[in-house]
């Protein structure tokens, strides 16, 4: 599978109704650590790898892996930002196009929302 495969896949976890830090930790032990690196520009590997290293930094307990115990540890404001950053590298990957505009437009001017697609479709 490609990285937008898995970014896409990341972003959905994210959006779960689970706990924010549940999500974070489904988000990267089923989607991030299948990335790979060569696939994203450089820059969005450099943030891909940092953010890999600082999600497995803490030693887990019997029983947990690395993230768990790292994200675990961390305060909720700690777990949006490692969020924001999964959805700032799939920005980088996918495109604003494909993630479309960060407000709700209103253009249709009847009052309801335009349907924005969250992903591109993959040929």
């Amino acid at each position: 599978m490609s990285a937008s495969y898995y970014l896409q896949q990341a972003l959905l976890e994210l959006v779960k109704g689970t706990p924010q830090k549940q999500r974070l930790v489904q988000a990267f032990s089923k989607c991030l650590v299948e990335i790979d690196g060569t696939e994203l520009p450089p820059a969005a590997r450099a943030d891909l790898v940092a953010l890999c290293t600082e999600l497995e930094s803490v030693h887990p307990l019997p029983g947990e892996t690395a993230v768990q115990a790292t994200v675990r540890k961390m305060s909720a404001s700690e777990a949006e930002r490692c969020a924001e950053r999964i959805v700032a590298i799939a920005g980088s990957l996918l495109g604003e196009q494909a993630l479309g505009p960060s407000r709700p437009s209103r253009e249709r001017g009847d009052g309801h929302d335009t349907v924005i697609p969250l992903f591109a479709v993959e040929a």
